[in-house]
């Protein structure tokens, strides 16, 4: 750490198991080494630093789901020092040295290699068997834990390092439960089976170790991420999304079923769902591509980057094609034909696209859905889209601006194409790229943006069903 402004990313410690074994070097690794780096960032000027923590914070604590303000009383000396890491951040962070910014981390599965941490079965249920392994795990098949695949993580940390200050402006907290799923060993080997014929995978059985079993029930089991989703923070769609991620990246993505749904697709993030819709959130790095997924009802796909990128549908050649920023595009997967097919990203940008399917529109035959008569609207909204199940319209407030404007609508959803710190209908907060709120009116809606440096602009999608 030789410069000033470096943003540090301290991911490295003593694992759970190697902890209880040595609590010396726990203590020197995890507690003193940290400190070490946080005194090296302090005697420079602007520094961020990214701290993994961990849910094996938590501990003994009430029956429910681990909330952001859950007590810690950690069981292990590993989330021990974990627990203590958080509060010297949160108070260098409160002295100035530094800009400090921790994620309280689930189990990350799969790990590539056995490893020493408690939780390691979760790891084992899937990677031993798409090795072709038989495995047995020393945990019982019902137990839930709280867990993410590596590319989440990864995506995740790297969103928290890039948040503007505004973003902490509500506390001087700078901890968060990271999004995760609540799974079981059986459920992630059942996804597992989902994806892959069971023929190429390895059998699993469990012995469970009754003491291991009674450690590891005092991590986290059911982590809310409420802040950390708040600040634009997203957790795997499904177990078979994590499970087909490291098969692909790792094994043999040739294993791998044809098509995947796209709750199965690991750069498919569900942020949001009713019985009206589902929002996906896609993210798709410079050179990657997806695994070949289906689309199956109608769906509204936002763009916020340009990108150039290749699309191939099934059984076709790949072509070219070019996303601008802020175009909006409508897929009528249900309504005519479902979509097959994958997405090579051609160019710098991280190409991010929100994914709005429309389930509840195909629940009532054609027949039956009334005619929805155009609203009467008034500036600043300003129609720029209209199909079969929606119309899309826009609102845009300049910094510094406020705006008031009826919303006539029965059911409507608000998506973020530029974020601001704002006030009014939506409360006081920050809002981001690709943040979505679902009304129910009609309503009035007062919108002001605070500051004098972004502007603010709004999709405003009226459900027609």
């Amino acid at each position: 750490i030789d410069e000033d402004g470096m943003v540090i990313f301290h991911l490295a410690s003593v694992m759970s198991g190697d902890g209880e074994t040595d609590f010396d070097v726990c203590w020197r690794v995890n507690l003193e080494g940290t400190r070490n780096l946080l005194e090296v960032c302090r005697k420079r000027v602007g520094c961020k630093f990214i701290f993994a923590s961990s849910g094996a914070c938590f501990g003994e604590r009430p029956e429910g789901p681990e909330t952001d303000l859950t007590k810690f009383l950690p069981s292990t000396s590993y989330g021990m020092t974990k627990a203590c890491c958080e509060l010297m951040i949160n108070d260098y962070t409160r002295r100035n040295f530094l800009d400090g910014r921790v994620a309280r981390l689930p189990t990350v599965i799969p790990r590539p290699e056995r490893n020493s941490g408690l939780p390691a079965a979760f790891s084992d249920v899937l990677r031993e068997p798409l090795l072709g392994k038989d495995c047995v795990l020393n945990l019982p098949p019902d137990m839930p834990h709280a867990v993410c695949g590596y590319r989440v993580l990864v995506r995740n940390l790297l969103h928290l390092a890039d948040l503007p200050a505004a973003a902490f402006a509500d506390s001087t907290d700078r901890s968060m439960n990271l999004p995760c799923l609540s799974l079981t060993l059986q459920q992630l080997y059942e996804a597992l089976q989902s994806l892959v014929p069971s023929a190429r995978l390895g059998k699993v059985s469990y012995e469970p170790d009754v003491n291991l079993t009674a450690k590891l029930k005092t991590f986290h089991r059911n982590m809310l991420a409420t802040r950390a989703r708040s600040m634009g923070m997203v957790a795997d769609s499904s177990a078979a999304a994590i499970a087909a991620d490291f098969a692909a990246q790792y094994v043999d993505a040739g294993m791998l079923k044809d098509i995947v749904e796209i709750y199965e697709e690991p750069r498919h993030w569900m942020t949001f769902s009713n019985e009206h819709l589902r929002v996906f959130r896609v993210e798709n790095a410079p050179g990657d591509t997806t695994l070949t997924h289906i689309h199956r009802v109608d769906s509204l796909y936002f763009f916020f980057s340009e990108s150039q990128v290749q699309g191939t549908k099934w059984k076709e050649e790949p072509k070219d094609d070019v996303l601008q920023d802020g175009e909006v595009r409508y897929g009528d997967h249900g309504t005519s034909c479902t979509l097959i097919h994958k997405i090579h990203n051609k160019s710098r940008p991280v190409m991010m696209c929100l994914d709005v399917e429309f389930a509840g529109f195909h629940q009532e035959p054609p027949a039956k859905r009334p005619k929805m008569e155009p609203p009467s609207i008034s500036p600043p909204l300003k129609l720029i889209k209209e199909r079969p199940a929606v119309r899309v319209y826009t609102i845009d407030v300049a910094a510094g601006s406020s705006c008031s404007c009826a919303l006539p609508f029965a059911k409507v959803l608000l998506v973020v194409h530029r974020g601001a710190r704002i006030r009014g209908t939506l409360g006081e907060c920050f809002v981001k790229a690709g943040d979505v709120f679902f009304r129910e009116g009609p309503e009035e809606m007062k919108l002001e943006v605070l500051g004098s440096r972004r502007d603010l602009r709004l999709w405003v999608v009226e459900l027609l069903y």
